[in-house]
């Protein structure tokens, strides 16, 4: 592992890679006395501009969020828009869900689930999450029962909260899968010891919850962030 001092004089002489990581450094560093956020995110801008990928994602981030500069959603998701064309899966998923909201961008049913879509082929259990919701619901796409209940399973298996509390009321209903009070026992229990307070009361009651449960897969916009190096 570089030096701090070493990735600066990379990063002086045009190092996109080493403008990057010393950047990350200065963001994340466990020591916040070291942390410096108003120059990581010049350090990602300068990579971002010249095309790094990941220092695209990680300055869009810098305007959601605010970190180093003043928040801007309308620049953020410009640079997940770059970020997603190179093939950032997280990107995409953002970008998807600022498309699904209207949220810095115009609001694009369609083309958010085009983005859910490839983020979820590149195995986000989020994105996988979300399109079997669009999917479940015909939200931008034709409603596809079948294709809704196997991204909710992926992403079910990936940990998603909300997806495992879906599929249960897929395998409850028969709903793109044959009927199996078994399976849907299995995940809602899994959702309810999660905390998932719908799953928690319809194992209790055994009552069909309304429609606004089913939806529970589709919460307001909240962006990810992830510390990858």
């Amino acid at each position: 592992m570089e030096t701090t001092t070493a990735l600066s004089q990379l990063a002086g002489r045009g190092d996109l890679d080493a403008q990057f990581r010393l950047g990350y450094r200065l963001m994340f560093c466990r020591d916040r006395q070291h942390r410096d956020l108003i120059k990581a995110f010049g350090l990602w801008k300068q990579a971002a501009e010249q095309g790094h990928v990941r220092a695209r994602f990680y300055l869009a981030t810098c305007y959601d969020f605010g970190r180093g500069t003043r928040k801007n959603v309308r620049l953020a998701m410009r640079w997940y828009q770059q970020a997603a064309l190179a093939g950032h899966e997280v990107a995409q998923y953002n970008l998807a869900m600022g498309l699904r909201d209207g949220v810095g961008v115009r609001r694009n049913l369609r083309a958010a689930v085009r983005w859910f879509r490839s983020a979820a082929r590149a195995g986000d259990p989020e994105a996988q999450s979300d399109l079997g919701w669009c999917l479940h619901e015909g939200a931008g796409v034709r409603k596809n029962l079948r294709e809704a209940a196997e991204w909710y399973h992926r992403a079910a298996m990936g940990g998603v909260l909300r997806a495992q509390f879906n599929l249960g009321l897929c395998y409850r209903d028969g709903e793109g899968v044959t009927r199996n009070p078994t399976k849907a026992r299995h995940w809602l229990r899994k959702a309810a010891r999660r905390g998932h307070t719908a799953a928690r009361e319809l194992l209790k009651t055994r009552r069909r919850p309304t429609k606004v449960s089913q939806a529970d897969d589709h919460p307001p916009r909240s962006p990810r962030s992830v510390a990858r190096r």
